[in-house]
């Protein structure tokens, strides 16, 4: 008789989003790479070289690593966080386009994680509640 506890199982949605996350990771550090350079990044604002904003892209870059093992291990405060976090993004993204940027791989990688955030079997996976059954036609 087995009595270990099953895991639940994770939705490819949730693989999606980690997926999602860690490209946001990679083109934050190959921005800090074009700046360090001197060129023009693509998805953050041409800033300054100051040593406070090198701090707040690690400090980014870590919460979203720790927000993508939340999400792998199925922690409710890790899908609030990413919802938090694309929130944030997607207002800042508006408002960088609005100031004459061009961050579309940013909201495009946004809203594709709200697309899979919002999946009833990816919801369903961090409330630990059996997702609704499938409709075949």
């Amino acid at each position: 008789m087995n009595t270990r506890p099953t895991q639940p199982k994770r939705p490819f949605g949730v693989y999606a989003i980690i997926a999602l996350l860690l490209l946001r990771v990679l083109s934050i550090s190959l921005d800090v790479e074009r700046i360090r350079l001197g060129l023009t990044p693509l998805t953050l604002p041409d800033l300054d070289k100051s040593s406070s904003i090198v701090v707040v892209i690690g400090i980014t870059i870590a919460a979203i690593l720790a927000v993508c093992i939340g999400l792998f291990l199925l922690k409710r405060w890790a899908w609030i966080a990413v919802m938090i976090l694309i929130g944030f993004n997607l207002l800042y993204g508006i408002v960088y386009y609005l100031n004459g940027g061009q961050p579309f791989v940013s909201l495009l990688l946004d809203v594709i994680s709200v697309f899979y955030l919002n999946q009833s079997t990816v919801q369903a996976a961090f409330e630990h509640r059996p997702a609704p059954p499938q409709v075949t036609a």
